[in-house]
């Protein structure tokens, strides 16, 4: 089978897994190394690894599949540099970066719904003013409004 091996240790545990992998495997970066490797020798590189671990060692063997795939066979040390598929994330961040909540303009709508809501109720409490009524019921005559029903229905 032929396996990847991604380091992403830190000071001593470095150099010492890069003793190790040395012996086993060809470099491909300053992290990686890549070799066709039988089950046995697998295992004697894993044990030799978890052997050396100390708290800054983290190491993913990847079995590489075909030409666009691999899978994750065991992680050695600190599993938490990589992420369930064993990737080694570049950059993490707690802040939005993708700003969803921006990507709406209605940041306000209760607040909107709620006032257009009061002004249609002050509006209608406007017509009801017995002065707008009484112009309602008779027509033909012209009386100035002493005031509008706008005017209450913004008050």
């Amino acid at each position: 089978m032929n396996v990847l091996f991604v380091s992403q240790c830190s000071k001593r545990a470095l150099t010492e897994t890069r003793r190790i992998l040395d012996q086993f495997a060809e470099r491909r970066g300053d992290r990686t190394w890549q070799t066709p490797i039988t089950q046995a020798g697998l295992d004697t590189v894993r044990k030799l690894l978890r052997q050396s671990a100390r708290k800054n060692t983290a190491i993913a063997c990847h079995w590489i599949r075909g030409r666009d795939h691999s899978e994750l066979m065991w992680i050695v040390g600190d599993a938490r540099q990589f992420n369930t598929e064993g990737a080694v994330p570049t950059n993490t961040t707690t802040s939005d970066i993708l700003r969803a909540d921006d990507e709406t303009t209605w940041h306000r709508l209760p607040l909107i719904s709620a006032l257009s809501a009061l002004a249609a109720l002050l509006h209608d409490l406007g017509k009801a003013i017995q002065a707008f009524q009484d112009k309602l019921r008779k027509p033909g005559v012209h009386e100035t409004n002493h005031y509008r029903h706008e005017w209450v229905s913004h008050t």
